[in-house]
C-alpha cells in the first residue's frame, strides 16, 4: 500500500470531507480582490470621532470648535490598508 492509497482512504473515512475547501478559498479569494478594488475606488470613509464634520466640539462651550484631531479637519479618514495618493 502507497502513501496516496493511505491519504485516500483517511480522507474517505474522514467525517465531514466533502471538499468545501476549495470553494471556501476562491470567496476569500473573491473577497480579497473586490476589497481591493474597492479600496482603489474609495479609499476614504467617513471619521466616526467627529461624524463627519471635522470639527471637534467643546465639552462646556459646545458652541466653539476645533478640526478635529483623528482627520485633521476633513471628516475622512483612510480606510484599512489604503494608502494616500
Amino acid at each position: 500500500m502507497d502513501i496516496g492509497t493511505v491519504v485516500q482512504l483517511a480522507a474517505a473515512t474522514e467525517p465531514g470531507s466533502d471538499g468545501a475547501w476549495p470553494v471556501l478559498l476562491l470567496a476569500a479569494l473573491g473577497y480579497a480582490v473586490s476589497y481591493a478594488i474597492s479600496i482603489r475606488l474609495h479609499p476614504y470613509r467617513p471619521c466616526r470621532r467627529c461624524g463627519e464634520s471635522g470639527k471637534h466640539r467643546g465639552a462646556i462651550f459646545t458652541r466653539s470648535f476645533r478640526d478635529c484631531r483623528r482627520c485633521g479637519g476633513t471628516g475622512r479618514e483612510l480606510r484599512l490598508f489604503a494608502r494616500e495618493r
